[in-house]
């Protein structure tokens, strides 16, 4: 199935039964754009549109054209903010509604294109209607399976296993030239595999308060329990809020998060970071995004580890319009790690300079089911000698991924995954590798 579902159906089905009629404006020949839109001249229908902007962006039915001809001309995020313009002012459109909710879309905002389509379905619309805004929600849902979750709320239950719950070396043995003899690694410091059950809650609201402006602000909890080793337990809190923004084929964010990381019950990092990102809609399969990051990590117990991060990066996302809706991205980025104390010891164990690529992708081969699969890399450098092993980190750390979801209904989907972890460091104290494989349930309101 197409992940542009064809709307024409549903267009005729409200148009019939749920669209009050629209003033037409004197000036502005309705039907010449709706014409040129149904002959597939969607570019001349945008420029015949746009000629009437000045004179008449506000009115109800030129903005609705207006909408639909930018959307189709490519131009998406100028005619969704033309198309909210229709919805406040006239919220009862529902067809105005289903094309904003389509425009929200194919600009990846699935959270509000979600709550639109759910505004449709409550209106009762005709079944014909109804079946196809579901297969937009399905796919939205199947989306998320690659992307941080979307859902007003969700509760997720995990059961797995783990090879390297602590991410420690298998080898008990390293030299060290501080005591001119090798030492040998026990108990907690070596790796440990174990079972485990991952509890994953979290909600998040979001609040348009002019046309292409937004507020929003989320919670996310996750709490992971051993089967024997409980002193490796975790739970980790993040409460985040920002504002986001369209001007044109511009999309802007501004994001700040506040996160906690406790290990055995105990407040081991606690992270505060601000964001921005920009991303430029291409087309409509292409989306270019740029991002800054700038974080506060401290470590209560171990204050020679806290730091300062910086990390600049872009990337590409790709949607193929062909069977399976396959989506391919990939990005690279930048980064610095300042260590916050000016000892050697902090520098060998936070200061460093970093670099990483990563690619995914993605297929949804049914109405129920998505396929993701990822592939990632970073190089770091540190810039201090740890004394114990007379060395300077220099690492590479490889992640690779494989994952599926089956939407079971509207809220319940399951899902399984296999994940690797490898860090490739010329210091034998942090040379490990790591495999986790889990399957997972999860509910969404």
């Amino acid at each position: 199935m197409k992940s542009e579902i064809k709307i024409k159906t549903l267009m005729l089905g409200l148009c019939v039964s749920m669209l009050s009629p629209l003033a037409i404006a004197d000036s502005f020949k309705a039907s010449e754009v709706e014409e040129l839109r149904k002959q597939g001249k969607a570019q001349q229908a945008y420029e015949l549109a746009l000629k009437y902007r000045d004179q008449l962006e506000g009115d109800v039915t030129y903005d609705y054209y207006y909408g639909l001809a930018a959307i189709d001309a490519g131009k998406i995020s100028e005619g969704s903010i033309a198309l909210e313009r229709v919805v406040l002012t006239t919220p009862e459109n529902y067809l105005a509604r289903l094309e904003l909710a389509r425009s929200y879309f194919l600009l990846k905002e699935d959270t509000r294109a979600r709550q639109e389509f759910e505004i449709v379905l409550a209106a009762n619309p005709p079944e014909t209607v109804a079946n196809n805004v579901k297969d937009f929600i399905r796919i939205i849902r199947l989306r998320e399976a690659e992307y941080q979750s979307t859902s007003s709320a969700y509760v997720e239950v995990a059961l797995g296993h783990d090879t390297n719950i602590n991410s420690a070396p298998a080898d008990a043995t390293f030299f060290s030239p501080l005591f001119n003899t090798s030492l040998s690694l026990s108990g907690g410091s070596l790796e440990e595999s174990d079972d485990y059950l991952n509890v994953n809650v979290g909600g998040k609201l979001s609040h348009p308060f002019e046309p292409g402006k937004q507020l929003f602000m989320g919670v996310d909890v996750s709490a992971r329990y051993y089967s024997t080793d409980e002193e490796f337990e975790t739970e980790t809190w993040n409460i985040y809020a920002g504002v986001k923004w369209r001007d044109g084929e511009n999309s802007f964010g501004i994001t700040g998060l506040v996160q906690e990381f406790e290990l055995d019950d105990l407040d081991n990092r606690n992270l505060v970071s601000l964001s921005g990102d920009w991303t430029r809609h291409v087309n409509r399969q292409t989306d270019w995004k740029t991002q800054l990051q700038i974080a506060q990590i401290r470590y209560p117990a171990q204050s020679v580890r806290s730091s300062t991060l910086y990390i600049l990066g872009t990337g590409v996302t790709h949607q193929y319009r062909m069977k399976w809706n396959p989506t391919i991205s990939g990005s690279v980025y930048l980064g610095f790690e300042d260590a916050q104390s000016e000892t050697e010891a902090a520098r060998a164990a936070a200061q460093r300079n970093f670099g990483g690529a990563r690619v995914a992708f993605q297929i949804i081969p049914g109405k129920k089911i998505s396929l993701t699969a990822s592939l990632s890399a970073e190089k770091s450098h540190y810039r201090g000698e740890n004394i114990l092993t007379g060395k300077t980190r220099n690492e590479m750390l490889y992640q690779a991924s494989v994952a599926g979801r089956y939407l079971v209904d509207d809220n319940w989907s399951l899902g399984a995954g296999l994940y690797y972890t490898k860090n490739d460091s010329n210091a034998a104290l942090n040379d490990y590798d790591r495999t986790r494989a889990q399957v997972s349930a999860r509910y969404t309101f």
